[in-house]
């Protein structure tokens, strides 16, 4: 696959193919069973839902699996009943000792209320507003370049590097100067420069330490 090539061609070495529904983590299991390097995770997004739990756990068990995700609550376009569906992935989470990959869009509050402390994974995308469980890290995708996200910048900052991790999002997101286009996996080392400036690091030792989270995590 082009993207994967590109991707590999400036140093992206490995990547997670994010599912969000049982047909896509399908798709996502399938991408990373054929590429070196390349891995998947299963999840029901707040804005779908699932009503087959046996054949979740079935894909879960599949080789190259690494996390439950992407999950978690959006208020502003999520589905109701999303809290349980989001339940129930943090107990099989806990159950299988997977990582969750958690999405959080205008619920920072009540996911404050959510006890995470026997889990452990990411805030992906993270805007902030949230209290990090000491076993989460946090991700940050192309918004964190957009012109108009000063504050999202100043949330980067303050973010331990040991707790850092770095996305895309794709093909959402994508990073300035690209804003508006389709995002792709190798638009991460443009994030990765970024974040190394406001975090006053060289970007390779940013890359290294990222890099590292990210295989302490995953167990890539």
């Amino acid at each position: 696959m082009d993207v994967i090539t590109r991707a590999k061609e400036v140093g992206v070495e490995k990547m997670i193919c994010v599912g969000t529904n049982l047909e896509d983590s399908q798709e996502a299991i399938e991408i990373a069973n054929k590429f070196e390097g390349v891995y998947a995770s299963v999840g029901i997004h707040p804005e779908g839902t699932c009503d087959d739990w046996e054949k979740f756990e079935e894909l879960i068990s599949k080789p190259k699996v690494v996390a439950i995700g992407e999950c978690g609550l959006d208020y502003k376009v999520g589905l109701p009943g999303q809290e349980g569906v989001f339940q129930k992935q943090i107990g099989i989470a806990k159950k299988l000792n997977l990582p969750l990959i958690i999405h959080c869009r205008d619920a920072q509050e009540d996911m404050s209320k959510i006890d995470l402390t026997a889990n452990r994974g990411v805030f992906h995308c993270f805007a902030g507003g949230i209290n990090i469980p000491d076993n989460f890290y946090v991700s940050f995708a192309g918004n964190v370049t957009f012109k108009n996200a000063p504050n999202l910048r100043e949330v980067a900052k303050a973010i331990p590097l040991e707790k850092l991790l770095l996305e895309t999002d794709s093909p959402l997101l994508a990073p300035e100067p690209l804003r508006g286009s389709k995002n792709s996996p190798k638009n991460v080392k443009i994030i990765a420069s970024l974040l190394s400036e406001l975090k006053g690091v060289p970007v390779e030792e940013l890359e290294k330490i990222t890099s590292e989270n990210a295989a302490r995590l995953f167990g890539i």
